[in-house]
């Protein structure tokens, strides 16, 4: 257990873009959603594959698609606690909707997987819903 309480002083982050939070948020997404498609593939590798082993997940460890997804995941995870250092877990989290952005598209591009109408209204939802809390953001930072 965890005897200290939360700093209140937010320490700064390290200097140049690469290092910005909020880059480091996009970076997450996009890791993140490269890590689904990735899965994705590496799962249909046993498709037809009917025995205990692809029932449980295990087949699809003999697939490289399935390790570079896990690997896109643990760095995600790296940019993702790299962010929470220096934002509220509130805007980061909120930020990180910015996954069922790239992930339809990405389906789509990648895996040839149909984009309704319902679901590109949903996308453009998200979009808008991602911008009026970067604008907030903005306005917030501006009085800093």
């Amino acid at each position: 257990m965890h005897d200290s309480a939360p700093t209140l002083l937010t320490p700064k982050p390290a200097r140049g873009f690469f290092w910005n939070p909020y880059f480091q948020i996009l970076l997450t997404v996009l890791l993140t959603a490269a890590a689904q498609i990735l899965l994705k593939i590496g799962a249909d590798s046993s498709r037809g594959d009917t025995s205990v082993g692809a029932w449980l997940g295990f087949n699809e460890l003999r697939d490289w698609w399935t390790w570079a997804g896990i690997i896109a995941f643990c760095s995600s995870l790296g940019s993702w606690l790299y962010a929470l250092r220096f934002l509220p877990l509130g805007l980061a989290f909120s930020l990180t909707n910015g996954v069922h952005i790239f992930v339809p598209v990405g389906s789509w591009l990648f895996l040839h997987e149909h984009l309704g109408p319902l679901r590109i209204a949903g996308i453009t939802v998200i979009i808008l819903g991602i911008l009026l809390l970067a604008q907030s953001v903005a306005q917030a930072e501006e009085k800093v």
